[in-house]
C-alpha cells in the first residue's frame, strides 16, 4: 500500500475510536443518572430534592391546627355574657353578681356588636334588656325575702335598678322599694325615676306606693309632685293621676287640686278627668 493511503486508513481509524469512546462515555453517564443507586433508593437527585416543599411537623399540620382550635373552643352549652343563666345557676348567685350581671346585660344592649337574643332589632333588643334587668331585680327581692340579704342591700339595688331607662326594670325596683320602710332617700329616687320615663303603667305600679308614702307623713311632698305632673307632665302620666287619685285626696288638699283645675285646659282629657274624681271625693265626704 503506498504511503498516502496508509495515512489516510489511520486517521480514519483514529476518528471512528474517539467517536466510540465519546459514545460510551454519554451512555455510562445515562446510566448514573437514571439507573437504580446503590442502596436501591430511586430518589430523584439533588436539584429535585431542593424544589421539594418540606413537610410540615406535627403541630403546624392541619389536622393539629383543627386539633388545637377544637380544643381552645368553649362548650357550646356554655352561656355567653349576653345570655341569660340557667335557674338553678342564677339562684346561686350573689346580690353582687346579680348586679354585676344586670350591668353586662345593659352595657351589651349598648354596644352595637353585642346582641342578647337571635331577633337583632333594636327595640327587641331594648325589650330582652328590660326583661333580663327585671328577672335580675326580682332575684334580689327573693333573696330579701328569704332574709340573705338585708334592708340596705335591698335598697341600694332598688335605687341602681330604678336609674336604667327600662319600664320593667324600673316596675321592679319599685316593687323592691315596696319592701323596704318609708324613707326620704327612697322616695327621691322613685319620683326621679317617675320623672324620667313618662310610662302610664309605670304610674299605675308606683300609685300605691306614693300613697303610702303619703301616709307616712310625706303627703306634702307626694301632692307637690303629683300636681305638678298634673299641671304640665306628660299626657298619659297625667291622665293616670287623674284617673286615680282618690286615695290621695284629704279634706286638707282637695281644695289645692280644686284650685288646680282651673290651671287646666278647660277640654283637655286630664282636667275632665280630675273633676270627676274630685267630684266623687266630695259627694262621699
Amino acid at each position: 500500500m503506498p504511503r498516502a493511503d496508509r495515512k489516510k486508513a489511520r486517521a480514519r481509524g483514529l476518528t471512528l475510536f474517539v467517536v466510540g469512546v465519546a459514545v460510551l462515555v454519554l451512555v455510562y453517564a445515562g446510566w448514573q443518572r437514571s439507573g437504580p443507586r446503590e442502596d436501591g433508593d430511586s430518589k430523584p437527585d439533588a436539584a429535585m430534592e431542593e424544589t421539594r416543599p418540606a413537610e410540615p411537623t406535627p403541630s403546624g399540620s392541619p389536622r393539629a391546627a383543627d386539633a388545637e382550635a377544637e380544643s381552645t373552643k368553649p362548650p357550646e352549652d356554655a352561656p355567653s355574657p349576653a345570655e341569660p343563666l340557667p335557674e338553678g345557676q342564677a339562684q346561686d348567685l350573689q346580690r353582687h353578681e346579680i348586679l354585676a350581671e344586670m350591668r353586662d346585660v345593659w352595657e351589651c344592649y349598648k354596644v352595637a356588636d353585642c346582641t342578647l337574643g337571635e331577633d337583632t332589632d333594636p327595640r327587641a333588643e331594648y325589650f330582652e334588656a328590660g326583661e333580663r334587668l327585671a328577672a335580675g331585680m326580682r332575684m334580689i327581692i327573693e333573696q330579701h325575702r328569704a332574709h340573705r340579704i338585708g334592708d340596705f342591700e335591698l335598697a341600694e339595688a332598688a335605687h341602681e335598678a330604678l336609674q336604667y331607662d327600662s319600664g320593667p326594670v324600673r316596675a321592679a325596683a319599685i316593687e323592691a322599694l315596696g319592701e323596704l320602710p318609708p324613707a326620704d332617700e327612697h322616695l327621691g329616687a322613685l319620683v326621679t325615676a317617675l320623672d324620667q320615663h313618662h310610662d302610664e303603667k309605670l304610674f299605675e305600679i308606683a300609685l300605691p306606693e306614693l300613697q303610702r308614702y303619703a301616709e307616712s307623713g310625706r303627703r306634702e311632698a307626694v301632692d307637690a309632685f303629683l300636681q305638678s305632673n298634673l299641671r304640665s307632665g306628660a299626657h298619659f302620666a297625667a291622665r293616670t293621676i287623674a284617673r286615680e287619685l282618690g286615695p290621695f285626696l284629704t279634706p286638707e288638699n282637695v281644695t289645692s287640686y280644686r284650685d288646680l283645675v282651673e290651671e287646666l285646659p278647660e277640654d283637655s282629657r286630664r282636667a275632665a278627668l280630675l273633676m270627676e274624681t274630685l267630684s266623687e271625693f266630695e259627694e262621699t265626704e
